[in-house]
């Protein structure tokens, strides 16, 4: 059974070092600025819809509950939305560390992983947004 941990140890270390961290690091930067764009297009959409009528609707629960607060709860909403910009942040822009090459790797294809999930999924909220504007105002 060590054997076999062993092995699935070393082809996971020779699979995360044959990443070249120079063009990680521009891919990492360009998922960022999207992750940043689609979150402040999600936020512009929503102020959009929500000052647009009562017909529109948060669909977040959480967002909803603390939009009713009204200018307190937009800040806290707003701090809610871009917390997960400071790791995402950090671990793009973390250097190498020639002592810790694998660390680094890890940190940097996680980051990849989830920037890229994250540009998805916004993707699907900001259209769906515009798709409900574009649905009232036209």
């Amino acid at each position: 059974m060590r054997e076999g941990y062993r092995k699935a140890r070393l082809r996971e270390t020779r699979f995360l070092m044959s990443f070249d961290v120079s063009k990680l690091n521009g891919r990492l930067v360009k998922l960022l600025a999207v992750f940043i764009g689609l979150n402040c297009l999600d936020v512009l959409t929503t102020l959009v819809a929500l000052n647009a009528g009562p017909s529109f609707v948060e669909h977040n629960p959480l967002a909803a509950s603390l939009f009713n607060m009204h200018f307190a709860g937009f800040v806290a909403a707003l701090a809610l939305k871009y917390m997960p910009l400071i790791p995402l942040a950090y671990a793009t822009h973390v250097k190498e560390n020639p002592s810790r090459p694998l660390a680094i790797r890890i940190v940097k294809v996680s980051a990849f992983v989830a920037l890229a999930a994250a540009d998805i999924f916004y993707v699907g909220v900001v259209g769906s947004n515009l798709h409900t504007l574009a649905a009232y105002y036209l």
